[in-house]
């Protein structure tokens, strides 16, 4: 029988009745363990009997990350443009002059600060300020 570790139990002891039954069911499916062993380690828990292993073991590894965003380099200085831009909906003001700009978006960059995807026309020189970050850029490509 493998040990839950315990952080786990320290939260199944802090729950309530409803919110620890579906815990206890998650952590049955993602360990392995039937839901009797956790509440027998449980009960251990609580009556000091057991100490558990503090590190949690996962049958399964984590995908590595990937870039949600596909850019085409350009010029430096240039912003980093982001293709397939019917993916994204670049919806930041609900207001009817917001709602005209939003309907001219033609093109997707990425802001230079945080990352963030930003609907752009194809009109230049631009400024945007990032709704995310507030950050201001000008750009003349």
């Amino acid at each position: 029988m493998s040990r839950i570790p315990a952080v786990l139990l320290q939260q199944f002891v802090g729950m309530s009745e409803y919110d620890r039954t579906l815990a206890i069911d998650k952590i049955s499916r993602e360990l392995g363990i039937t839901e009797n062993e956790i509440l027998s380690q449980l009960e251990e828990f609580r009556s000091g009997g057991i100490k558990p292993s503090n590190q949690a073991k996962t049958a399964h590894s984590l995908p590595d990350r990937e870039s949600k965003f596909t850019t085409k380099e350009e010029g430096e200085g240039s912003p980093k443009y982001l293709q397939n831009t019917h993916k994204y909906r670049f919806s930041y003001d609900p207001s009817h002059s917001g709602k005209k700009r939003q309907s001219e978006v033609e093109q997707a960059i990425v802001c230079p600060n945080c990352n963030a995807a930003l609907g752009i026309p194809s009109i230049r020189p631009i400024t945007i300020k990032c709704p995310a970050c507030m950050n201001e850029a000008t750009f003349e490509n």
